[in-house]
């Protein structure tokens, strides 16, 4: 598998991404390089489904954002990974402020994945349908959709 095209900029953790991010996004990437990382959080979960998380993982890199910082990047793809692997929205099983910060997340670092959510889908139920269209992967839904109280809202009839 292929990963995406991305150049390494220089500088401590964020410095790259401040040129591109918000805020919101800023702190979070931070956070995630501080010590405050969901592949921690979800340690037990990442080592169980190992195939999973380094799946999400390299999807997310080989559709990440050119001229990204690898680093960043590759911090951000595996937050994202053991987030999945979590029972609640992404960006709560992330520890975000909200939706539109994990949206700011993709758009900054994994820009051409983001753009291909043209129907704002969630993004736990995005990530694992592009999974099982990128590499036919078998988990074709968020592992715990099922007993989320939003179950009807992400798995309704589109329109």
């Amino acid at each position: 598998m292929e990963r995406g095209n991305v150049g390494r900029v220089g500088g401590p953790p964020g410095a790259a991404a401040s040129k591109r991010c918000g805020t919101a996004a800023r702190d979070a990437v931070a956070r995630f390089s501080a010590g405050g990382s969901p592949v921690e959080r979800f340690a037990g979960e990442v080592a169980e489904r190992r195939v999973e998380f380094d799946a999400i993982a390299e999807l997310l890199l080989t559709h990440s954002t050119p001229g990204a910082d690898r680093g960043e990047l590759e911090t951000v793809a595996r937050a994202i990974a053991a987030g999945c692997l979590g029972e609640q929205h992404l960006w709560c099983d992330l520890k975000l402020h909200s939706r539109r910060t994990l949206r700011e997340l993709f758009e900054c670092y994994f820009e051409p994945f983001a753009a291909d959510n043209v129907m704002d889908m969630r993004w736990k139920k995005f990530v694992y349908r592009k999974l099982c269209r990128w590499g036919g992967f078998h988990a074709c839904k968020a592992p715990s959709c099922s007993a989320c109280a939003s179950y009807a809202e992400c798995f309704g009839p589109e329109g």
